[in-house]
């Protein structure tokens, strides 16, 4: 059994979500997100894209996982669960099998938490279980998860912190690669294999390299577009230690920089680091943003974000790695010790032919915010 905590933290973490359960009025939990299982049982897998739901209810008995017979092996060496419910795909219905594991629980007269917002549950299967099971009372219960993760321990706190050496690493490889003539796609690439050099799993999202023009989008994916002097080049990617991820965002040119892209740069880079002092236990979450705004305000660039200051991360896989706070006007969270966010204040200037993208994963802690980089918030220019 391979896992990356003890069985104990698992225990706990069960204990938590039973606990919020109870104060919702919820009788029991369906959860499909693979963050969501991995987080509370360890389960690793790709095999979300087939459906599957973990089953807990109030009693201290083993919540039910039910997918299908390929990943039986994976569950149980990467898992605490003892007896998973696999379906054959070829001959048994995947919905009728979680219906049944809800009737057998006695289930399915009560109150039920469920992910509406989970990429997991197709509009088609969910019509189909609340046929099956037509007198649920359904709730939605999409964060009631990763609301408990927002805050973490010591060792969730270890894992990311590597992550982020591991980013820094490759961004540094991805710095000495940058010269002209060579494509968005072998830097991406070459953030790839950085990556696994360090020893990082693979991110939820891949790594996006965009320059020149293509820099303006900012949250484009490298093409086979190759480099040029005076180009702009905007890079974002992961490391990743036991699906806790840390997000690392910087930007280079080729060559000398235009006065333009170095006072947008540089305004940037200070907004980047009020946002972070900003980001103070007690604070609520749109402080960082104010913070930002204050400072690219100097230069009329407020107009020019194109993307939220930041969100809370952790946990992640394939298709993204957001969770449920984010540091916005009308998001009520207040800052604590132990929350993991980004702070990515990043622009887009396609009129003037460039972008400038710059984010970090910053660590909450008693005494402040700081970043888990230790590179400069500043234009990397690779001359």
């Amino acid at each position: 059994m391979e896992l990356p905590f003890s069985l104990p933290t698992y225990d706990d973490r069960l204990r938590r979500v039973r606990s919020r359960m109870t104060e919702q009025g919820l009788d029991g939990l369906l959860v499909s997100m693979p963050d969501v299982v991995h987080w509370l049982t360890g389960v690793s897998s790709v095999g979300y894209l087939w459906p599957q739901v973990l089953v807990i209810d109030s009693s201290d008995s083993e919540p039910e996982y039910i997918t299908r017979t390929t990943e039986e092996p994976g569950v149980h060496m990467l898992s605490w669960l003892r007896s998973p419910r696999v379906y054959d795909i070829a001959t048994e219905d995947s919905i009728e099998v979680m219906a049944d594991s809800v009737r057998k629980r006695g289930l399915d007269q009560g109150t039920l938490g469920i992910e509406l917002g989970a990429f997991t549950l197709l509009p088609g299967n969910w019509d189909r279980l609340r046929a099956l099971l037509p007198n649920v009372r359904w709730v939605d219960a999409t964060n009631l998860v990763p609301e408990e993760r927002l805050i973490k321990s010591p060792a969730e706190i270890a894992y990311q912190l590597q992550a982020a050496e591991m980013a820094d690493y490759a961004m540094e490889q991805v710095f000495a690669a940058i010269r002209p003539g060579v494509s968005e796609t072998e830097l991406a690439g070459i953030a790839s294999m950085a990556l696994g050099e360090a020893g990082s799993e693979y991110a939820a999202i891949p790594p996006m390299v965009v320059s020149g023009e293509r820099s303006a989008m900012v949250h484009g994916m490298a093409s086979r577009r190759t480099l040029s002097r005076g180009d702009v080049v905007c890079i974002e990617f992961a490391g990743v230690v036991h699906r806790y991820h840390a997000v690392l965002m910087r930007t280079a040119v080729v060559g000398q920089p235009t006065q333009r892209v170095r006072e947008v740069a540089e305004c940037v880079g200070r907004a980047t680091e009020a946002a972070i002092t900003a980001s103070a236990p007690g604070a609520p979450a749109p402080a960082p943003d104010d913070a930002c705004n204050a400072v690219l305000g100097e230069l009329d660039l407020v107009r020019r974000r194109c993307h939220r200051i930041g969100y809370s991360l952790g946990v992640a896989y394939p298709p993204g790695w957001l969770e449920p706070m984010t540091l916005v006007e009308g998001d009520d969270h207040i800052l604590a010790p132990g929350m993991s966010f980004t702070i990515e204040p990043n622009l887009h200037l396609p009129d003037e032919g460039f972008g400038i993208k710059m984010g970090d994963t910053v660590l909450c802690t008693e005494s402040g915010a700081r970043s888990m980089s230790r590179l400069p918030h500043s234009l990397y220019i690779a001359d």
